[in-house]
């Protein structure tokens, strides 16, 4: 598989030092680390969020850190996905209208295209019954799948997750993860921040930050359900030997 994403040498302030990382076609990688460390800064910073201070983040083979915040704004837009703790719904809409909306924001002449993927991504996800409820009206799995659901709506080649499971209880936690591992499945590369470990030993790779520097990295391989035990547990035990 080719690197989608290449970071090198990435500085923001005190916060990243020098940050160098890559991330496969199709891997799903997981970022850890204790709260401050600057886990959520190096996301934010890779993804064009934010602008870094010196290095380089290479994307399909563009490189970002020196494009404007409108042009940044564009690439995001139709070429990343995000999901993050806060569902960022909108409360007047219904999910599928949420789930449409960006894409609709981006172009406007295929809303009916749109709205048939929004269908089929609910379906994919198990809610495809609850497209017309609001935001109100569904539980935080269920929500957090719609977003899934929305960051998926232009096929991009990456998703950027922020504590994706952070508001949520362990079942629905679990069938959030089985979502981002089923869109993982069809070729989608997601970089993802998390404390939970059993959500990052269902990932194919652990990267651990401390004191803004990376400063290991375990690798699990792909993750089948006949290994999630001996998974979880060597996770604790790497996250241990990292100090967490």
């Amino acid at each position: 598989m080719e690197e989608i994403l290449q970071v090198k040498n990435l500085r923001k302030g005190e916060i990243l030092r020098n940050i160098g990382f890559a991330v496969r076609e199709a891997e799903m990688v997981a970022i850890m680390g204790p709260s401050g460390c600057g886990k959520s800064t190096l996301l934010y910073n890779v993804s064009g969020m934010d602008q870094a201070d010196g290095g380089e983040v290479m994307l399909g083979g563009h490189e970002i850190t020196g494009l404007s915040e409108e042009e940044r704004a564009k690439l995001r837009l139709s070429g990343m996905g995000f999901v993050f703790q806060q569902m960022n719904m909108l409360s007047h809409l219904n999910l599928i209208d949420n789930i449409v909306l960006p894409a609709v924001h981006a172009d406007k002449k295929h809303q009916k295209e749109y709205y048939s993927r929004a269908k089929e991504l609910m379906a994919l996800f198990h809610i495809g019954e609850l497209a017309l409820r609001r935001v109100n009206e569904v539980s935080g799995g269920q929500l957090q799948r719609a977003c899934i659901c929305r960051s998926m709506m232009l096929e991009p080649p990456i998703i950027f997750a922020d504590e994706p499971t952070g508001a949520l209880n362990q079942t629905a936690a679990s069938e959030v993860i089985d979502a981002f591992l089923e869109i993982n499945r069809t070729g989608t590369a997601i970089l993802m921040v998390t404390h939970d470990s059993r959500v990052a030993s269902r990932c194919e790779r652990i990267l651990y930050m401390l004191d803004g520097e990376l400063q290991g990295e375990l690798t699990l391989g792909k993750y089948t359900k006949e290994r999630e035990k001996e998974r979880e547990k060597q996770t604790v035990r790497w996250l241990e030997d990292m100090g967490w």
